[in-house]
């Protein structure tokens, strides 16, 4: 269980980085030219934002951990 807790961190800063990731992409999907507009549907830039919010999710979670677990 101790060498499980060690990898938290590690995956809170891996899922902090999605969280970047998909966030730019769904602000690129979503603004822009008409070029963007056409290339990403709606559904795309929906599941970006359920993608996001999945991961901000995961990322509390991971941080509770982090917090209440006895060292």
């Amino acid at each position: 269980m101790a060498t499980l807790l060690n990898f938290v961190p590690m995956l809170i800063l891996v899922v902090l980085a999605a969280i970047a990731i998909v966030l730019f992409t769904g602000i690129f999907a979503m603004g822009g030219s008409q070029d963007v507009h056409r290339r990403f549907s709606p559904t795309f830039r929906n599941r970006m934002m359920q993608a996001r919010v999945a991961l901000q999710i995961l990322a509390v979670l991971l941080f509770i951990i982090l917090i209440f677990t006895p060292q």
